[in-house]
Parts: structure tokens; C-alpha cells; sequence
């Protein structure tokens, strides 16, 4: 089982320079709805320090999977292996994780963005968008978009739902088939 003193191990493999980058990633990271931690409260935290608040806000098990996913967005999948390793019952997110069947719903979506921005009717989009905050796969402040265009805001969808991994992926693929199940099978989703 992984515990504070493996999670310090594991940050203790990345450089300073990455080191600053997690802190930056880590002052927008959510998870199960709980915000991220203050920017003030990591401006001059240490990797213990960094550690003790992570678990503080997230608990042991979700510190892990905050964890897991700020080394996924600056590319350290090797540590989000080690991670995964130290506790296995713990499934890696996204595309980190390849032997994942459900990955493939990242995948899809990649493979469908650019035909999905140029289709989907402003009206189809506000619907995704309210299921995705719904399920918790998007935020509050993810959903405000100000005036951007249409494409634009569909672009925007489709890569933070993709970034989020296979969950959040296969739940932006399920509810388009109910809400426009002409575009997904369209685009071969369904």
C-alpha cells in the first residue's frame, strides 16, 4: 500500500524545474469535486510540504490520483507506473495506463475532434456541457466560456474531457449518444 512516505519517494524523482511545473499544474488540479489547493499555500512549499497538503485536501488515496494525473499532463507516465506499482490497486488514468481497454475512448475522441467541433450544433454542445457537470466530469469554473464561438467552446470540451482520461472520456462518448445519437453514429461512436 502507497503512503505519504511513497508518494514523497515518488515526487523526489523530478527535477526542480519539473518540480515547479507539478506546483503549477497542482494549483488547478480537482478531484471528486474537491478544489484544488491554494495557490498561496504552494508558492514556496517544498515536496514534503507539497506532499502533507495534498493529502490534507484529498486524502492518501486521492493525493495519489492527483498525483497520477499532474505526472500524466507533464509527461512523467514513468512515475505515474511507479506510482500504480507502489499501489496496485490503483488504476493509473488516461492513456498513461495502455493495457486499460476503456483507454480507447480517449483515443476515439481524438480521432473524432475535428469532426466533432465542425458538427455538433450549439444547442447539442450546451447539452453535453450540462451533463458533464452533472457527472462532475467538468467543473464550474471549466464551464464558463465567456463569448467564444461555438468552435472554439466545442474544441475546449472535447480536450479537457480527454485530459481527464478514459472515465471522463467513455462519459462525454455516452452522453453524446443520447442527446445526438445521429452525430455519434456519425462520427462511429456508437
Amino acid at each position: 500500500m502507497c503512503d505519504e512516505e511513497g508518494l514523497i519517494d515518488v515526487l523526489d524523482d523530478i527535477s526542480d524545474d519539473e518540480f515547479t511545473t507539478f506546483k503549477w499544474h497542482l494549483k488547478k488540479e480537482t478531484w471528486k469535486g474537491i478544489d484544488p489547493i491554494k495557490t498561496t499555500k504552494l508558492q514556496r512549499a517544498e515536496r514534503l510540504d507539497v506532499v502533507d497538503l495534498m493529502v490534507q485536501k484529498y486524502q492518501l488515496s486521492g493525493a495519489m490520483m492527483v498525483m497520477m494525473n499532474v505526472f500524466k499532463k507533464i509527461n512523467r507516465n514513468d512515475l505515474v507506473k511507479k506510482l500504480t506499482d507502489l499501489s496496485p490497486e490503483a488504476e493509473a488514468p488516461g492513456p498513461a495506463s495502455s493495457s486499460n481497454s476503456s483507454d480507447n475512448s480517449v483515443d476515439k475522441l481524438t480521432s473524432v475532434r475535428g469532426q466533432f467541433v465542425n458538427k455538433v450544433s450549439a444547442a447539442v454542445l450546451q447539452q453535453l456541457l450540462d451533463r458533464m457537470l452533472e457527472e462532475k466530469v467538468l467543473t464550474d469554473c471549466e464551464m464558463e466560456f465567456g463569448n467564444i464561438n461555438k468552435g472554439d467552446k466545442a474544441r475546449s470540451v472535447v480536450d479537457m474531457v480527454r485530459n481527464k482520461g478514459s472515465k471522463a472520456s467513455s462519459a462525454l462518448i455516452t452522453a453524446l449518444c443520447e442527446v445526438d445519437p445521429c452525430l455519434a453514429e456519425e462520427l462511429k461512436l456508437k
